[in-house]
């Protein structure tokens, strides 16, 4: 006899479950207690140079982006792990948790009340995600890795970032990986970003969550849930 299939809730993070990001969180997080100011100032001016070319044309969206996320690990490079569970903790509980967005706070809820597996998936740290995901009851975590050396950060991403096709491709590894038979058309993602939009494809019912314009104009048209 076939196990039954399971049904799964994908939810994006930064934008879609909180209001906020985890990069001005930690900037400031920084700024306050003065730890890191060097690669703190560091990331902020060498990616707002990067905006005149964006704007231009000249680096993709999608590269623009991804830069803001990938190169973020850089504020914790050299602190160790202990100390980092402290500013991710902290991070959680006084800045990121209270913008949790109440409409998909619901929708969270509801998915575990029904019996869904509950995933949080985003570019930002795995070690935070795990700590929201505790917060917040959320069975799983794909998130992006973190190189420790020595019981300290590297500075350096585990390859693959978790964003765009590498997210759902993540996604899709995970599931298979952990022997998870998913029923895909009953199940939900949330995101608001056109990133997501391989995320989003994955399951019968995508949901956006006050998307940008292109992923407005794509959930318009194929007639999917917007919040």
């Amino acid at each position: 006899m076939n196990a039954p299939e399971t049904k799964i809730a994908l939810f994006d993070f930064d934008g879609t479950l909180v209001e906020t990001n985890l990069w001005l969180g930690l900037m400031k997080h920084h700024l306050k207690t003065k730890e890191k100011l060097g690669a703190t100032f560091w990331y902020l001016f060498s990616h707002l140079a990067l905006m005149p070319f964006w704007k231009m044309g000249l680096i993709s969206t999608e590269k623009y982006y991804q830069s803001w996320g990938q190169d973020l690990v850089a504020m914790i490079r050299g602190i160790k792990t202990e100390r980092a569970k402290e500013i991710f903790e902290r991070l959680s509980d006084e800045y990121l948790l209270p913008s949790l967005k109440k409409k998909v706070l619901e929708r969270l809820k509801n998915h575990q009340e029904e019996g869904f597996l509950t995933i949080l998936t985003s570019g930002s740290f795995q070690k935070l995600l795990e700590i929201i995901a505790k917060r917040l009851n959320i069975d799983f975590v794909i998130g992006t890795e973190l190189e420790v050396v020595k019981d300290r950060f590297s500075g350096k991403v585990i390859p693959p970032f978790c964003f765009g096709r590498e997210k759902a491709e993540k996604v899709r590894k995970f599931l298979s990986g952990n022997g998870l038979m998913i029923n895909f058309k009953e199940s939900f993602a949330y995101s608001d970003s056109f990133f997501d939009l391989p995320l989003l494809e994955l399951v019968g019912n995508p949901v956006v969550v006050e998307p940008d314009k292109k992923l407005l104009k794509i959930a318009k048209q194929r007639d999917w849930q917007i919040i």
